[in-house]
């Protein structure tokens, strides 16, 4: 089986070539023969290309070999001439030295002497050169170099200090030495030197002998002054808090890390003297760097807040890993925690802020007779949705995964500040967006003469915001928190209850202004008309433009919140009254009109709340005049046509329907002698245009 296999092997030296085409046809198709020919063609291609390229390789091997062959050949001649040249000079050397110790043979001692002499001198030379290169090191600042030569050459120069050119040399030499001493001394007490620097003349000192406890106290003394001036240049130089927190993580931390560093190598007895001071400068830092935190205006800033917060955080583990029983994680943690609170609150600000402007700018919309009253509801409401949603999504950047105190315990950081984010901000801010609706409500200050359009613009973005948006906001920060009921959160059904709660009274108020101002217009245009001084011949001007302002206004509540314009309880047979005994009698039995019902957010409901001011407002007017019989006359007239204009606007005909014959009772109430017009004319009546009287006529009284 194997010699076969090795027979269809083309790598084989057995292979057979007929065997393996039999092979081939009888197990491919023709497109596997084909694609086998390719193989093959290709295969036999490459070799051939490959051993052109191992012929091409061999060929410069073998060039380089006999190039480098030549080379040698030539340098091997080359030596041989010069190891020639080499062997007549050494023979030329060995002779001129034979002849040499014949002639100083006789002087060698001599010789000697000669040397040894000139090695004294040399060395006196360099002892009178001493001062001078002393000074010379002492001026390059190598004061290690200066130390350590002195040291050197003053136990050979006390031998001959007796001589009077040594002990000169030996007094400037010294008194180089001194200023090498002192200067190291100014150095380490120089607040502007450098760590290294006082490092390298704490070593120095150490190293001559300088009492231990002396130097220490200058050295704490020392890096206090450094620490401090690092601070003041803080404190002055530093654009924002990034900026600030960076640049003490470039110098003062660093240099508080290598001074705790040095004092350890070289006192470590005495650490407690270095940590009082370390935490006294330290302490100084964290109050510059809470001051600059705290002192942010602008929640644009979050995520460079929380960036400059997490370097600080970081620098802080940090050193408390290199400086044993320096720990002051808990004070950041607690800055932490601070600046958190301040950014929630810095959003709230912001959200109340935006809302303020939000309500300005759709007063001036209403100024400028803006028509899409629900536009401005919604732009409200969105404003709210996307200022609450943008400050969401800041303080997530407290949480992100690559925010190194964002790993802390739970009950450290995150779970009070998911806790703050949920009832500080969020809670809050519908509280002061709830409170904003209390001061338009009140109308106190600047908003004490707006459009009441905008009193009802706000209610139905309220009633929206508690109907949707309120329940949306709550669920998207407790999933974006982790937030769980148990854990003590505002009940939705509160906040949502508080929002609704405004937003009726927002629309009570509405209501109200709305209605003073048309029944101001109309008692105005009606004490200043004209005394009757026949039967009326139509109704008075001003209680036509009532019944337009009330339709203008019914149409915009239409347009804002939907709803036909067909009254939802209709009364067709009523009986009118035609005498003053029925007027007294329907009196008695009118129904009660309960101004203080709630207002639903539909067309109906609002509008008969505005009816119902303006009527109450007609029906005090009358009671406050006398009529004589015309001016009796012409309230019917007024009253029948307000009744036909106004039933068909709101909920309950029923409301207009009573407080219309309680306006009729009323007149004829203060008129002596009453007589009513016949309720067949009424109609006719209303359709007359109003007639012009001379303005001679005006009476203040009206009737």
């Amino acid at each position: 089986m194997s010699s076969f296999s090795n027979v269809l092997d083309v790598t084989k030296p057995d292979f057979d070539v007929d065997a393996y085409v039999v092979k081939l046809l009888r197990e491919k198709t023709l497109d596997g023969l084909v694609k086998e020919e390719e193989e093959m063609v290709s295969a036999v291609r490459r070799l051939d290309s490959d051993v052109h390229q191992i012929v091409y390789e061999n060929y410069n091997k073998f060039l380089t070999a006999t190039n480098t062959v030549r080379k040698i050949q030539d340098e091997f001649t080359q030596l041989d001439s010069e190891m020639k040249s080499l062997s007549q000079s050494m023979s030329s050397i060995s002779s001129l030295i034979g002849s040499l110790d014949g002639v100083l043979g006789e002087k060698r001692d001599d010789i000697l002497q000669l040397g040894s002499s000139y090695k004294v001198v040399n060395s006196l030379k360099h002892i009178f050169d001493l001062p001078h290169v002393l000074q010379s090191e002492f001026d390059e600042r190598n004061y290690g170099e200066v130390l350590r030569m002195f040291k050197l050459a003053e136990e050979s120069l006390d031998q001959y200090k007796d001589v009077p050119t040594v002990q000169s040399v030996l007094q400037k030499s010294k008194k180089i030495y001194d200023m090498t001493e002192n200067q190291l001394m100014d150095q380490l007490r120089n607040p502007a030197s450098g760590a290294e620097l006082v490092s390298e003349a704490v070593d120095l000192l150490l190293t001559i002998g300088r009492d231990e406890d002396e130097v220490q106290k200058v050295l704490l003394k020392c890096s206090e002054q450094s620490l401090r001036e690092d601070l003041k240049e803080l404190s002055t130089n530093h654009s924002d808090v990034l900026d600030l927190v960076d640049k003490a993580s470039e110098s003062f931390i660093p240099n508080l890390t290598l001074i705790a560093t040095t004092h350890d190598r070289l006192f470590e007895e005495k650490r407690g003297e270095l940590l009082t001071v370390l935490r006294t400068e330290m302490n100084s830092l964290h109050a510059l760097v809470s001051k600059v935190f705290l002192s942010s205006s602008d929640a644009k800033d979050c995520s460079i807040v929380v960036r400059a917060l997490d370097r600080y955080f970081r620098k802080i583990s940090t050193c408390r890993h290199v400086i044993p029983g320096f720990d002051f994680l808990p004070l950041t943690i607690e800055l932490i925690n601070a600046v958190s609170k301040h950014e929630i609150d810095l959003s709230l600000t912001r959200i109340k802020e935006e809302l303020r402007n939000a309500l300005n700018e759709v007063r001036k919309s209403l100024i400028n007779e803006e028509k899409d009253l629900s536009a401005l509801a919604n732009k409200i409401e969105q404003v709210f949705v996307h200022q609450v949603k943008t400050a969401l999504a800041n303080l997530l950047l407290f949480t992100a995964s690559d925010v190194t105190f964002a790993n802390l315990p739970p009950d450290e950081f995150r779970q009070s500040f998911a806790l703050n984010a949920h009832e500080r901000l969020l809670v809050q801010a519908f509280h002061k967006f709830a409170e904003l609706g209390d001061e338009y409500e009140a109308g106190a200050g600047e908003v004490r003469f707006i459009d009441p359009r905008v009193l009802l613009v706000f209610a139905v973005a309220l009633q929206h915001l508690s109907n949707k948006s309120a329940v949306y906001l709550l669920n998207l920060c407790r999933e974006q928190f982790s937030l769980s009921p148990e854990e003590g959160l505002t009940d939705i059904a509160v906040v949502t209850s508080e929002v609704k709660t405004r937003a009726q009274k927002l629309v009570r108020c509405y209501a109200e202004k709305t209605g003073l101002s048309m029944g101001e217009a109309l008692i105005k245009g009606c004490t200043m008309l004209v005394q009757p001084s026949a039967t009326p011949s139509s109704v008075r001007a001003s209680v036509r433009r009532l019944g337009e302002d009330m339709a203008a206004c019914d149409s915009e509540l239409a347009s804002l919140l939907g709803g036909d314009t067909k009254p939802k309880d209709t009364r067709v047979n009523r009986r009118p009254i035609t005498t003053a005994l029925d007027a007294a009698r329907d009196s008695l039995w009118c129904e009660r009109i309960d101004f203080h019902l709630q207002i639903h957010f539909n067309r109906a409901s609002i509008i008969t709340a505005v009816v119902k001011v303006v009527l109450k407002i007609f029906i005090e007017s009358i009671r406050l005049q006398t009529y004589s019989k015309f001016g009796v006359e012409q309230v019917q007239v007024d009253c029948y046509y307000l009744q036909r204009s106004l039933a068909a606007l709101v909920s309950d005909e029923v409301v207009v329907n009573s407080m219309v014959d309680q306006a009729l009772s009323s007149a004829l109430k203060r008129c002596q002698d009453p007589v009513l017009v016949h309720p067949s004319r009424l109609a006719q009546l209303c359709e007359q245009p109003p007639a012009n009287r001379p303005s001679s006529q005006a009476s203040s009284l009206g009737y």
